[in-house]
């Protein structure tokens, strides 16, 4: 667990890939489209900004092309309180876009990636000062990063190693994406970087689908602890809401009833609280306030969660997720 009496420069180290997202409104086709609507995304940056909304200290890392469109990336990061002091800036290299065409039953949501070649599929072992590891309390990572390009998924090894070797702790999100890798892929990349995390974060989904796990929840938690000797695990399960997994204790977190505006970035806001919770000391508050975000992030447009804690506590502390504040 961490140690909540200790100060150090930063409370939460992330990396990863900002983009621009690009969605069409409702009822309306990428294909025929005359306008977008623009936002920030990227798993890391959306949990880095959703830390520093909760009043900690964030880091995010990444490379960035030196144009209008990353300096956006930025201006919008530490906007929100997040350190970009890491952030690698690059000359003629791109941002990657990804494009949503929001879909109602039975026509899905679809999701277009533009991103090979991005100035942050470049990130190698060489791009950071990896001594900042040292001045954080944790460091938070995802499958996503290590799906982008052979010399990212050697950047995670080499951050989880220097953590390792100073007992920091590693908060891991599989965040499978079926866009960027196939399942055996995801499941034979991160088999040995799982073994060497703190606290694992994944979908129920993803348990079956990456690690071929089913069964009742409690087996297939235990099973996932078996394989890689994570200490703590936290399962995401849709709109039932969260389990957890400590020390052989086995916990349930259930949902808020939401009326769903946008559903991309909620898993993000899930794993924000789960952090927020270990830096107070408390795996089982950090399912609650991961619920909490998820729900309040899943009623606003974009990803980035913009609320603030004391809204996070309001939705805790009420026996319904909606109503009139005066």
């Amino acid at each position: 667990m961490l140690n909540r009496t200790e100060v150090k420069r930063f409370d939460f180290l992330t990396v990863g890939e900002a983009m621009l997202r690009l969605s069409v409104p409702p009822t309306q086709l990428l294909s025929d489209a005359t306008s977008f609507d623009v936002h920030v995304a990227g798993a890391e940056s959306n949990v880095a900004v959703a830390i520093s909304r909760m009043n900690y200290k964030a880091a995010w890392w990444s490379r960035l092309p030196q144009n209008p469109l990353g300096q956006r990336v930025v201006q919008t990061l530490t906007g929100y309180g997040v350190d970009c002091s890491g952030v690698i800036f690059s000359e003629g290299e791109r941002l990657g876009t990804y494009f949503i065409e929001f879909g109602s039953s039975p026509r899905p949501t679809l999701v277009t990636y533009d991103r090979k070649y991005s100035a942050a599929s470049r990130m190698d072992e060489q791009t950071f000062d990896l001594s900042w590891i040292s001045q954080t309390r944790c460091v938070h990572l995802t499958g996503i990063t290590a799906a982008i390009s052979d010399s990212c998924y050697s950047l995670l090894q080499k951050i989880i190693e220097t953590a390792v070797s100073q007992s920091i702790h590693i908060i891991f999100d599989v965040n499978y994406r079926a866009l960027l890798w196939t399942a055996q892929a995801c499941r034979d990349k991160l088999t040995p970087l799982l073994k060497q995390v703190s606290t694992l974060i994944v979908s129920r989904r993803d348990v079956e689908g990456v690690f071929g796990i089913t069964g009742e929840l409690p087996a297939m938690v235990d099973q996932l602890h078996q394989r890689f000797g994570v200490p703590q695990i936290a399962v995401t399960i849709g709109d039932k809401g969260a389990v957890g997994f400590e020390h052989g204790h086995f916990f349930e977190v259930p949902a808020y009833v939401v009326q769903m505006v946008d559903r991309i970035g909620a898993g993000d806001s899930f794993a924000a609280g789960v952090i927020c919770g270990l830096l107070e000391g408390s795996f089982e508050l950090g399912l609650r306030y991961g619920v909490a975000m998820s729900a309040l992030q899943l009623t606003l447009a974009g990803d980035i969660f913009r609320l603030a804690r004391a809204d996070v506590l309001r939705l805790m502390n009420s026996a319904s997720a909606s109503g009139l504040v005066r």
